[in-house]
């Protein structure tokens, strides 16, 4: 299958640093760690994964982690914190406590 040069030079434009706004780094970022949710990076390899500059994409992540999103290991890497996320991801059940009446009649029924 071939690919039109106008398709491939926007999503080559996409993929460098150049090309891509601020707001368009963090939205890329974020995606990728809902669809990966066990992803765990360096910073070296935030930087290949996302063709950006080192000083960029540690703003990206430095903005990530004070929104929340991300939080930085004891091991110098990256994860996704799991507070909050919910976009496209399936819920997660919580444990409720249901309190039932007790029954001080210990006949079956209640009868």
């Amino acid at each position: 299958m071939a690919v039109k040069a106008g398709a491939r030079d926007e999503w080559l434009a996409g993929c460098s640093s150049s090309g891509m706004s601020f707001a368009k780094a963090v939205d890329r970022v974020r995606a990728d760690f809902l669809e990966m949710p066990g992803l765990e990076l360096t910073v070296p390899q935030a930087v290949r994964l996302w063709s950006l500059g080192l000083d960029d994409c540690r703003h990206v992540l430095d903005a990530l982690v004070d929104a929340g999103f991300l939080k930085w290991t004891t091991k110098r890497t990256i994860v996704l914190t799991g507070r909050g996320v919910t976009v496209g991801l399936e819920p997660q059940p919580s444990y409720i406590s249901v309190r039932r009446p007790v029954n001080d009649d210990k006949t079956v029924g209640g009868i």
